[in-house]
């Protein structure tokens, strides 16, 4: 018998969303980024192939800085993930000794559990209300870490901020704010960071930076907390390419602004257009929409979809086991969408 820990052996895997092998499904199931970043950030790469035989900068300086200068801090403030999952990870194993308490909201990233369940952490979640808001201030005193995503998924909404800052006010743990999803949105977290000495912000290039296959995240916080984290984090988790076009993508702010931009415009259509075809969809900060069809099952949905290419992300958690997320995709994949959508509910 393997000496596996019984907190991994009781702890089902995460799930992600699924990565077809071929080119010729229409991909709105895991919220990439559906437009490419601007060829010129893979202009000194060449250079950077021919290192390859070295390891890269440890703790990913030059990346750090360029982060700094986007986001307003000193790069003694920030700490490079190998995407952000890697700053949760790493938050977890500074602040939480097995059997001590993380508290995250349900519904919201899956991710969080499956994380502190291996952890061997104890569990606390706080239930949204009926339309997956926030009610009251995330109170558990007994909390070392609370997990909380803003904009929240699967919902997509920036979380109620009186009641965000409350949380951060009463905690006696760290509060970690992921902003995964910030960029499409008009409002971020960063005074929490100067306000309060307990909260962390994460972010990611994967979304709105077009980079979710290099893995490249950010924790921001004091330059106290960092230092701790920094003890925990794996010697080089970024490669070099890694951190060269992540600092190469923050030189090009006006590009991806102009796509968060569009996102947002093919979003609000998008939300419209299935209102139109009698579904259920909330309001969204992000880069995908949660939908209700009223007509049939989501599961069955979700399938019919998936026969005809088109790919869209079901979850089983009973919350939210009729509806679909769907990530916002380029004007034309949001046609063939809703194309396909609407044949299926004329057959229906």
């Amino acid at each position: 018998m393997l000496p596996i820990r019984d907190c991994v052996q009781q702890t089902p895997g995460y799930v992600p969303g699924e990565q077809p092998q071929t080119t010729d499904y229409i991909k709105l199931n895991t919220n990439e980024n559906p437009y490419a970043p601007p060829d010129e950030i893979f202009n000194n790469l060449e250079e950077e192939l021919k290192k390859v035989r070295l390891y890269p900068d440890p703790v990913s300086t030059k990346l750090r800085k360029a982060a700094g200068e986007v986001f307003g801090f000193s790069y003694e403030q920030i700490l490079a993930g190998n995407g952000s999952d890697d700053i949760l990870n790493i938050a977890l194993r500074t602040f939480v000794n097995p059997g001590e308490t993380v508290a995250f909201l349900d519904p919201t990233y899956s991710l969080y559990e499956t994380i502190a369940k291996v952890h061997g952490a104890t569990i606390k979640t706080i239930s949204t209300n009926e339309k997956f808001e926030l009610d009251s201030p995330l109170i558990c005193p007994e909390a070392k870490l609370i997990f909380v995503a803003s904009p929240n998924p699967p919902l997509g909404k920036h979380l109620n901020r009186k009641y965000l800052k409350e949380t951060c006010e009463k905690a006696t743990g760290v509060v970690l704010i992921d902003e995964a999803y910030v960029d499409f949105s008009d409002e971020d977290h960063w005074e929490f960071i100067k306000e309060y000495d307990n909260v962390i912000v994460s972010r990611t290039m994967s979304k709105s930076y077009s980079l979710a296959g290099m893995r490249v995240g950010f924790g921001i916080s004091s330059p106290e907390i960092i230092e701790e984290m920094n003890k925990v984090r794996d010697s080089y988790n970024l490669d070099r390419i890694a951190q060269t076009l992540g600092t190469n993508c923050f030189q090009f702010e006006d590009y991806f602004k102009g796509i968060w931009q569009q996102v947002r415009s093919t979003r609000n259509r998008l939300i419209a257009s299935l209102r139109n075809l009698d579904f259920f969809v909330f309001d969204s900060d992000a880069n995908f929409v949660l939908a209700s069809p009223q007509w049939i099952e989501a599961s069955n949905l979700y399938t019919k979809l998936k026969e005809r290419k088109v790919l869209v992300r079901y979850f089983k958690h009973p919350r939210i086991s009729n509806y679909v997320r769907i990530t916002v995709g380029t004007d034309a994949e949001i046609d063939r969408l809703l194309e396909v959508v609407e044949q299926l509910k004329n057959e229906s």
